[in-house]
């Protein structure tokens, strides 16, 4: 038994030991990569920052960063491809979103958002701009506060407190419902990655998925559109202005 433990606290020091080691090697890189970017080496530091998400890690900081460096080499897909990403993680980042505002104005197509109804544009506002982790907390919060309300209501024996948590349960079941919609929502939302932004410097968009069929439009680098359906090799796509087509999956990135 004795050796069994022992072998079991060996294993779990080595993979504590190697994790450790692989964050550290994840840092360093990182600080290389921002060690180049202030040197002006800005292909240099791309490398490193690539390097660094490669190897699995991920951070809106990191991405944030490497949104600027693609933003100094002028290749502005990548780095429009890059703040999305860092917003994606960190909604209320409002350097990204800065940048990403001054990335987009360097790009070819401007695209007119169609108008929306204000309670879907306050819904989708609530739904993207604040992560599902958040949402979750929100969420947990609001039903702790309906579980002691009802609690207290089922074992009050005073008429008064009776109706003060029979209102607290009113006031929170309505809450609670939108949050857990915005939850479903925002989780829903944020997994399928539907989103992307076409990264050639410019494609062709299809009436029906195959290089035969009629182009409908021209997109450029940078722009961004939304992912309907795919099928082999092929992207049914929507942009804002409610346009749609198809166009080969190489020629964008999911955000």
């Amino acid at each position: 038994m004795k050796h069994i433990l022992t072998i079991a606290l060996a294993l779990l020091v080595a993979t504590t030991g190697h994790a450790a080691s692989r964050l550290h090697v994840k840092e360093t890189t990182a600080r290389l990569g921002d060690s180049a970017y202030r040197a002006g080496n800005y292909t240099e530091a791309a490398a490193f920052y690539e390097e660094v998400l490669a190897d699995g890690a991920t951070s809106a900081d990191l991405h944030y960063n490497l949104g600027n460096t693609y933003f100094r080499l002028e290749q502005y897909g990548l780095a429009i491809l890059n703040y999305e990403r860092a917003l994606r993680l960190k909604p209320g980042m409002d350097d990204a979103k800065e940048n990403l505002a001054l990335a987009n104005s360097r790009t070819t197509d401007r695209i007119t958002v169609l108008p929306k109804l204000f309670v879907v544009r306050w819904y989708e506002s609530l739904r993207s701009h604040v992560t599902p982790g958040t949402w979750r907390v929100i969420w947990l919060v609001i039903f702790a506060l309906l579980a002691a309300s009802t609690a207290l209501f089922v074992t009050a024996r005073s008429i008064g407190v009776r109706k003060g948590t029979f209102a607290a349960i009113i006031v929170t079941a309505v809450p609670l419902v939108l949050a857990t919609l915005l939850l479903l929502s925002s989780t829903s939302h944020f997994n399928s990655h539907s989103e992307a932004i076409v990264m050639q410097p410019a494609i062709s968009v299809k009436s029906s998925p195959e290089q035969q069929s009629t182009d409908k439009l021209v997109l450029h680098e940078g722009t961004k559109v939304t992912i309907t359906e795919s099928l082999a090799g092929w992207d049914r796509i929507t942009l804002a202005d409610g346009t749609s087509g198809w166009c080969e999956t190489a020629n964008i990135e999911r955000i």
